[in-house]
């Protein structure tokens, strides 16, 4: 019993280490190798979709009855574009404004969002903890944007608003699909959320013209970023959370920005002052402190 759970997490660990790694590979391949945001997106959506759903398909099981009921239609469809869409691609849409750690954190102030959504509906203000959670994360942005000083903005104002936009629909990517999870399986929510948000982007972008210029390092980052941070990492983290549960699932995740922070001054050089660091810890501290169990 003890080595399951220690071997859950482990395999929380490195799902969080592999998405975070998953922002570093955006960042390398749109700073080395000049590639468009919403190509890359659009891509790897498309290709993540195809093999979450032909995984299914292989296993026998119906895929295209979430599209056959026509309110279940319609929740998959908010789901996938404002959703999933909205928090992948203003994710990696702030990362090419600045970088993947910051993008990270930022985009971790969602669970913020979500308390104050649960608050409106349940018609009840935040309870302490959750107010001082709210406290960090204005903090933590506040650092991250200006140094601490409110004569200057450090974090172009695209970036900051991209980035807040970004975690607001990862809020909604959060709640909104329960009532579709009681019905269907995870992997067909997030198989026809991937596939549908990338097809949406194909409207705009040409995913057969490749955007930038193209090696070997940079199709194994794609390759990376499309298997590694996003069906392989899912596959474990799914492993892990049956075996650690939920509560403790999300707080080994704050693996994930620490895991981008630590790439991306190492491997891609990428300079954050010590302003940038407290306010990061910031918002991974309200993340902690809205993951613990109420008493």
């Amino acid at each position: 019993m003890q080595l399951s759970f220690r071997l859950g997490v482990i395999f929380i660990l490195l799902a969080a280490a592999a998405w975070g790694l998953g922002g570093v590979a955006g960042q390398f391949l749109f700073q080395f190798y000049d590639v468009g945001a919403p190509w890359l997106i659009a891509v790897r959506q498309i290709i993540a979709g195809v093999v979450f759903l032909g995984y299914l398909l292989c296993r026998g099981e119906n895929i295209w009855a979430v599209l056959q009921d026509k309110e279940d239609r319609k929740d998959l469809l908010a789901f996938s574009f404002l959703g999933l869409l909205g928090a992948q691609f203003g994710f990696y849409y702030t990362i090419s404004l600045c970088n993947a750690a910051t993008a990270t954190v930022l985009q971790y102030t969602a669970p913020i969002f979500v308390m104050l959504w649960m608050s409106w509906k349940n018609r009840c203000l935040p309870e302490g903890r959750e107010f001082v959670g709210i406290f960090f994360a204005l903090a933590g942005v506040f650092l991250i944007a200006t140094h601490g000083s409110l004569d200057s903005v450090v974090l172009s104002p695209a970036a900051l608003t991209i980035g807040i936009i970004s975690a607001i629909s990862l809020a909604f990517y959060t709640v909104m699909p329960f009532r579709l999870l009681q019905k269907y399986s995870t992997t067909l929510i997030i198989g026809w959320g991937q596939f549908l948000s990338g097809g949406f982007l194909c409207i705009f972008i040409n995913p057969f013209e490749p955007s930038g210029h193209w090696d070997g390092a940079a199709v194994a980052a794609m390759v990376y970023l499309i298997l590694g941070a996003t069906v392989l990492s899912y596959s474990v983290f799914l492993v892990g959370l049956k075996v650690v549960g939920a509560t403790k699932a999300s707080l080994i995740s704050c693996a994930e920005p620490l895991a981008s922070i630590i790439a991306v001054v190492l491997w891609l050089k990428t300079p954050l002052t010590l302003e940038d660091l407290v306010g990061m810890t910031c918002i991974i501290l309200t993340v902690v402190l809205l993951s613990l169990p109420k008493k």
